[in-house]
């Protein structure tokens, strides 16, 4: 059976991270037009793709996927300093396709820094425990209107293909409470390393010499 080490335990006085994963399903609510409810939430840019967007409008579209993206990402640090990790898209196979589906996970790095108390993002409810507060975080970047320059590429505009445009992501849908429904996230228990078993007893050594 598999057991904790005391003495080589992480010092009690560290932050106590935690790691949690994030499922977001845009497949049925999110909006995939050309105007600002679409481009889903999305990591990449038109640089990812070897076959990028065939229009401007299309482009624009990604852009602001990419503007909820790093308004999400904001969000969550508003507590504690936070890494995302194992990024994975899913349906956006060129420049020209929306992302379907996001997966990732989040470390942060001071779990006792995210709040337990809140109110959902359609208003509704209350909640307490951490992963509804990420979940409203998540939620609150796709029913948010965001007004940013951002990179956009452009295939009509000739040599460079690249401009800085005014981008506007606004929400992706209204129904708020199938939004949040289609956010899952998930804490993985086992990734705290300042447990009681692993910090150090009162007889545990000072001492790893020889």
């Amino acid at each position: 059976m598999a057991s904790l080490s005391r003495a080589h335990g992480v010092p009690s006085d560290q932050p106590q991270g935690a790691y949690y994963t994030v499922d977001i399903a845009m497949g049925s609510v999110f909006g995939t037009g050309n105007n600002t409810a679409g481009g889903g939430v999305t990591p990449k840019t038109q640089a990812d793709f070897g076959t990028k967007a065939t229009s401007l409008a299309i482009s624009r579209r990604g852009a602001r996927g990419t503007l909820r993206y790093k308004k999400m990402l904001e969000l969550l640090q508003t507590r504690s300093n936070v890494r995302v990790i194992n990024l994975v898209t899913t349906g956006d196979s060129n420049g020209s396709t929306q992302i379907t589906d996001l997966n990732f996970g989040l470390v942060f790095e001071n779990d006792d820094f995210i709040p337990t108390t809140g109110t959902s993002a359609d208003g509704s409810t209350t909640y307490s425990t951490k992963v509804a507060w990420i979940t409203d975080k998540i939620a609150e970047a796709c029913s948010t209107t965001f007004t940013e320059k951002m990179t956009v590429y452009d295939p009509t505009s000739g040599v460079g293909n690249i401009k800085d445009e005014e981008i506007t992501a606004a929400a992706v849908t209204t129904a708020l409470g199938e939004l949040v429904e289609n956010i899952t996230v998930a804490e993985v228990a086992g990734f705290r390393s300042n447990v009681d078993a692993e910090t150090p007893t009162d007889n545990a050594s000072t001492s790893t010499a020889e």
